[in-house]
């Protein structure tokens, strides 16, 4: 588009044809007052009146079905004054001319500005935004008595309708608003709404239009107003809303608010699935390109932040979808599901060719080959760096082909995945553990650049009562172990799993398929305490498992050297009132249970190889590492990370671990480490984002699952994957909140407070007047009318407490003749009579 010049305010200024006046006043940082206009949305003008629309239950039927909404939708906020042109004009759907000059501040346009806004505020409550005391104001208790329905929202310091008022100045004369009585719910999900709050602007509507296949929201004309409403029915849900969020966004005033309990969406925030990511995968991104069959595409997106999207959609706890706001409206999105499935979708087809910069010449020893080691291994190659791994094991994986069984994690889904790391500059050393030929000091010498210890916790805990040396007690993660190498030990009779985490659930589960007819699960913790899983302790019920929460093993009873039962006590609680690990017990209660065989799962720690074989090291929990802020141990170019450094976790965590990681060694390498990538959502604009209902709708897909009987007698998964049509549904039914995050913030009035500083403070008069004093949170600190304004706030600088902000008026504190005889006082004694100016020494003076 050709360039031309106007004119607004005396300022010249280049832009675009075809942009509105509106546009480039802000495109110059010229501004002018909005509340229709929202820089994102078409004009209201094209809108079209609808027949009817539902205010909760109430049903408003309108005069201009049909019609275009035209001059009708405009607030007239924003109007200017052109030259030439005999009246004011709407600058937000004025398009510039060459040569164009344009006032936003005449007399004529601050008079008009002012009566549209008496009108708007006469259809709104507005007592508040008149009130000398607004700021601050806590809205509870008023003194002044105002009824509380008259009185403005929470949004009250913080509400665009309010700033848009202060800018423009509201009129002495504008008419009191009386309470209409208008319908208001906080039945929905998310969102609650007040009509009595809306003033008509139509954003929601728009906003609704551009991203909805089938509208949701309208409007009607009636009795000279805009009314807004749900098309159909009274609630959202039954209006089939995609509770997306854009309404609530772009909402000015608090018709729309968000509920305060639900999981929150903010400008600048993470999301809240992705915030509750510990890896920080765009999950919404993904999701959607799964609901378009983009499977390459949503598997990139995933691995930009994880490498093996396929181990997680298997085994990852899914703390994303415990905040997923689809929860607030029936079930959250099956994000770890829909993971799992574009990873077997996308199958083979994994490996990285070659690195992603070039060859850095530097070279890393990863000592542990489980999910943290081998994360950042791959992004430590994907940085150009040359990557040996060190394992005590003869196959790579850790804890992922040792410690879970493979009816969560099949093998082959494991080997499909670390196929990503079989490229060249990765050398895998098998069955060489951590020891003099392969110690710290051995490996700087062998000329490693930089070493990270990720062996993880591969150490169960030992019980330390009566008995626990007996034969037929097993570690747990040893017998994990022994479980998935070989399917060993056999057993039968009694088995009874000490420990209430995801381990103890695995173990118990694992003995069922090992010929356990009688499993019995005994932890510390009462039910709600317990740490495993809730989905997870009710597969272990369905096949029969039985959990005995609130009992704690006293000691172990034998019959010639090898363990026959535990005597348990009941435990009257596990952690202190500071939430510390502190079980108390009541031994008046006991109780002794036959055991044929014991596994013990109450936790895991370090190896003592590496927390108690390394000079210089600091030493946590459990023997972990305490690192630097850098991820250091304290050795120069030694690093941890993963469950040596935080204790037992989850995968999900180990492998953020080990990404950080690998972001901090690069830097250390003399590279830059990553892009900060969390939230990436480019490139989803509104137009790609319409919202199919019929899917939408649904109930959660969920994945065909054996049943106990059957799934007890091997190792076969519990749960096959999505198919591709239920992924494609499940994948629709995602709220979107990215949406909203991706809407452009509207413009608001210049900020009038001024940072408490000489600068700002030089740009006050020294004329009398009035100044307030707030605090960061713009609270009113101070209010003091002074003669010298300018040396009062000095004064005020040399003292601020707490004082960060300021705002001054001009206002006279006396008549001329008042000022006078002032002055000539203060020349005669160099002070206020009494020393005090306050109203009796004035008194004495007049």
């Amino acid at each position: 588009m050709a360039d031309l010049t106007l004119t607004i305010d005396g300022q010249v200024i280049e832009c675009a044809e075809g942009i509105s006046i509106l546009e480039a006043a802000d495109a110059a940082g010229i501004y002018i007052p909005r509340m229709c206009h929202h820089p994102d949305l078409p004009p209201a003008d094209d809108l079209k009146w609808a027949e009817a629309v539902y205010q909760v239950d109430q049903e408003i039927t309108g005069e201009k079905p049909g019609e275009n909404a035209g001059s009708d939708a405009h607030c007239n906020l924003c109007l200017v004054q052109i030259e030439g042109q005999p009246e004011p004009v709407n600058s937000c759907i004025t398009p510039v001319a060459d040569g164009m000059t344009v006032r936003s501040d005449t007399d004529d346009v601050i008079k008009q500005r002012q009566q549209a806004l008496s009108k708007i505020l006469s259809d709104h409550p507005h007592s508040c935004l008149t009130c000398a005391q607004k700021q601050g104001c806590s809205r509870s208790d008023c003194s002044s008595n105002v009824p509380i329905e008259e009185r403005c929202c929470i949004l009250l310091g913080r509400c665009e309708l309010e700033k848009v008022s202060d800018f423009i100045g509201i009129p002495g004369n504008t008419t009191k608003y009386i309470p209409q009585q208008r319908p208001k719910t906080t039945d929905d999900p998310l969102y609650d709404r007040d009509f009595n709050l809306c003033i008509g602007c139509l954003r929601c509507v728009r906003v609704c239009a551009e991203v909805q296949d089938e509208a949701v929201l309208g409007a009607v004309w009636k009795d000279n107003r805009s009314w807004v409403g749900t098309l159909t029915g009274a609630g959202l849900e039954e209006a089939k809303c995609r509770f997306c969020g854009a309404c609530v966004e772009v909402c000015p005033t608090g018709a729309l608010l968000d509920k305060e309990n639900v999981p929150q969406v903010r400008r600048n925030s993470a999301l809240p699935c992705v915030g509750s990511c510990p890896a920080g995968i765009d999950i919404p991104r993904y999701i959607q390109a799964i609901s378009t069959g983009q499977y390459r595409e949503a598997f990139d997106i995933i691995r930009a932040r994880v490498p093996f999207p396929g181990i997680l959609g298997y085994v990852c706890f899914h703390p994303c979808e415990s905040n997923c706001r689809r929860g607030e409206v029936d079930e959250a999105v099956a994000i770890c599901d829909l993971k799992r499935f574009v990873a077997d979708k996308v199958g083979d087809n994994l490996n990285i060719s070659a690195a992603n910069r070039p060859e850095s010449g530097k070279k890393v020893a990863v000592i542990g080959s489980g999910p943290a080691g081998l994360t950042a291994t791959y992004y430590l190659r994907t940085l150009g760096h040359r990557i040996d791994i060190f394992d005590r094991d003869s196959e790579p994986g850790g804890m992922l082909r040792y410690g879970i069984p493979a009816y969560r994690l099949p093998t082959a889904v494991l080997d499909r995945e670390l196929k990503t790391l079989e490229i060249d500059g990765i050398e895998f050393h098998m069955n060489q553990g951590f020891d003099k030929q392969n110690g710290i000091e051995a490996l700087k010498a062998k000329g490693y650049d930089a070493i990270l210890m990720a062996a993880g916790t591969s150490e169960s805990k030992a019980l330390p009562i009566e008995g626990s040396d007996l034969d037929g007690i097993y570690p747990g993660l040893e017998f994990l172990r022994s479980a998935r190498t070989s399917q060993d030990p056999k057993l039968e009779g009694h088995i009874i799993i000490i420990g209430g985490g995801n381990v103890a659930i695995d173990a118990a589960m694992t003995a069922v398929r090992l010929g356990g007819k009688d499993v019995h699960l005994f932890c510390l913790e009462s039910r709600e305490e317990m740490p495993a899983h809730e989905w997870e302790i009710k597969q272990a019920e369905d096949e029969g498992i039985a959990i005995h929460p609130s009992w704690g093993p006293k000691r172990f009873t034998s019959d010639n050297g090898r363990v026959s039962g535990i005597e348990f006590r009941r435990c009257a609680r596990v952690f202190d009132e500071q939430k510390r690990f502190d079980p108390q017990y009541d031994d008046n209660e006991t109780e002794s249970i036959k055991a044929d065989s014991v596994i013990v799962t109450i936790g895991q720690q370090v190896d003592a190889v590496f927390s108690d074989g390394i000079n210089g090291l600091s030493k946590g929990p459990g023997g972990t590492i305490k690192v630097e802020e850098s991820r250091s141990v304290g050795i120069d170019g030694v690093f941890a990370a993963g469950d040596m450094v935080r204790g037992p976790s989850s995968v999900i965590d180990a492998i953020a671990e080990g990404r950080d990681a690998a972001d901090v060694i690069d830097k250390y390498l003399g590279g830059t480490g990553f892009a900060d990538s969390s939230s990436e959502i480019a490139g989803l604009i509104h137009p790609e984002a319409h919202f199919p209902h019929e899917e939408f709708h649904q109930a959660r897909q969920t994945m065909n699952a054996a049943g106990p009987e059957d799934r007890i007698s091997g190792f076969g998964l519990i749960q096959e994957t999505l198919t591709e049509e239920k992924a494609k549904f499940e994948a629709q039914r995602c709220l979107r909140c990215h949406i909203r995050q991706s809407i452009t913030p509207v413009t608001l009035p210049p900020d009038k407070w001024l940072p408490l500083n000489q600068e700002s403070i030089d740009t006050v008069p020294d004329t009398e007047g009035v100044f307030q004093l707030l605090d960061s949170d713009k609270k009113i600190l101070k209010i003091s009318g002074t003669a010298n304004m300018r040396q009062g706030l000095a004064d005020c600088l040399d003292n601020p407490g707490e004082a960060q902000w300021f705002i001054w008026e001009e206002d006279p504190m006396f008549t001329k003749l008042e000022s006078e005889l002032i002055q000539k006082y203060l020349q005669e004694h160099g002070e206020m009579p009494g020393g005090g100016g306050g109203d009796d020494d004035l008194d004495d003076l007049f």
